[in-house]
């Protein structure tokens, strides 16, 4: 069969807004805080209460007005008449009046009349009294009503990927649900002839399959509810056959394998007979053999087969439409590295570089206090070999734009 070139490659940004022009949104759902870990909140959230909401003290210890300990020291203590104890979550009964105190744990409601606590460490109990030999300012040891969130605070943002930090502080305020974007469910296949299911007897000529475990798995690490419709053989009727089985209850349908120009390479065609080819080929690298398409009014992405670059385009394609999908942005965290070797790059091609990152040795050695931590050391396997990523801690992204980039620059590096 006589395939033809790729033609006009298509840049990333490209093929992003037309992934997103198809691609519609998850909708929305209410889901309990013990569910809501990894979700995208749809709406903002605002505080109704407080928190605290009473004045309480931040140490075990004794609630006093601070001017009766003004000039206590160490070689003239003062006396003060204990009238209560209060543990956390109990409300003082008694009010604190000149030469009085409250004997207070941590957490426990500040008492009228107290606008300070003195710390357990600096007094000395008495018969009904305490011995004192430090003096304490007005709010000293106390935690004020809404210092740490006010009623009618903005909390989180619309869009906001919810972890553990951000529901304790919901949790905080009382929260029990939260509306948040539906996960979206994704149709995943490899393709091949040459492909087997790891467990199966490998024969010559013969590799297994890897992009199904690091595709997918990094799908469901990311909020996707994947379902996998296995390995699909090199022909247009199977593959078409595996499109329309997965596509009618998806938000989106991946394969990787079979877009390129060979022989076996039937992903053109079938998605073509079935409905439409979007892009052909990107300007990136590695990665350029990518497919977007449309079948019955939804996504199609076809990924490169090779293992590095399939997954360099979910970061670099797939995540980013997988967020704007839930109301969101896909952001990774980041690190800034002295990259240890110049990097020749191709003009008009984005490059996905994934880099393994070292403690530089002026930090080691403390010589250096300025220059970033890290240093960034290119990994250059090649887009066939699955370890170029896992012996890499991240990736720079070089720009189109950018032919070289020096020994020596600062790089920002996304972290895996």
């Amino acid at each position: 069969m006589t395939k033809h070139g790729f033609g006009k490659l298509a840049s990333l940004a490209e093929a992003s807004r037309i992934i997103e022009d198809v691609a519609g949104k998850t909708g929305r759902e209410t889901v309990s805080l013990e569910d809501a870990d990894g979700r995208v909140l749809a709406e903002d959230i605002k505080s109704s209460i407080d928190v605290p909401h009473f004045q309480k003290s931040a140490m075990d210890g004794f609630a006093v007005i601070a001017e009766d300990t003004f000039g206590a020291s160490n070689t003239s203590p003062k006396h003060l008449k204990v009238i209560e104890s209060v543990t956390a979550g109990v409300i003082p009964r008694k009010e604190v009046r000149k030469g009085e105190c409250i004997e207070l744990t941590t957490g426990a409601p500040l008492p009228k009349g107290a606008d300070a606590v003195l710390m357990i460490e600096y007094a000395e109990k008495e018969d009904g009294s305490i011995v004192f030999y430090k003096a304490c300012a007005p709010g000293e040891n106390t935690i004020s009503a809404g210092s740490d969130v006010r009623s009618g605070q903005l909390i989180f943002s619309k869009g906001t990927r919810l972890n553990p930090r951000y529901l304790g502080v919901l949790s905080s305020v009382g929260i029990r649900c939260v509306k948040v974007s539906k996960a979206p469910s994704v149709a995943y296949f490899s393709t091949g002839n040459e492909v087997l299911s790891p467990g199966q007897a490998l024969l010559p000529g013969k590799v297994y399959d890897i992009n199904t475990r690091t595709v997918v798995d990094t799908l469901k690490e990311h909020g996707c509810n994947v379902h996998c419709l296995g390995l699909v053989s090199d022909n247009v009727s199977d593959i078409k056959k595996a499109i329309l089985s997965g596509i009618d209850d998806v938000d989106l349908l991946i394969f990787s394998g079979g877009s390129s120009l060979g022989g076996e390479d039937f992903m053109l065609d079938a998605v073509g007979q079935i409905g439409d080819v979007l892009v052909h080929g990107i300007a990136s690298k590695p990665g350029k053999p990518v497919l977007v398409g449309k079948v019955r009014s939804s996504p199609v992405i076809g990924l490169p087969g090779y293992p590095t670059s399939a997954l360099s385009n979910v970061y670099s394609l797939v995540l980013p439409a997988i967020y704007r999908m839930m109301g969101s942005e896909f952001r990774l965290k980041k690190a800034y590295a002295v990259l240890e070797r110049k990097v020749a790059s191709t003009i008009g091609r984005f490059e996905f570089l994934p880099v393994r990152l070292k403690v530089s040795e002026a930090k080691k050695n403390g010589l250096d206090t300025s220059s970033p931590f890290f240093t960034a050391s290119p990994v250059m396997k090649g887009s066939s070999a699955i370890t170029t990523l896992s012996d890499a801690d991240g990736f720079i992204c070089i720009d189109e734009n950018t032919e070289v980039v020096r020994k020596g620059d600062v790089v920002e590096v996304s972290l895996f």
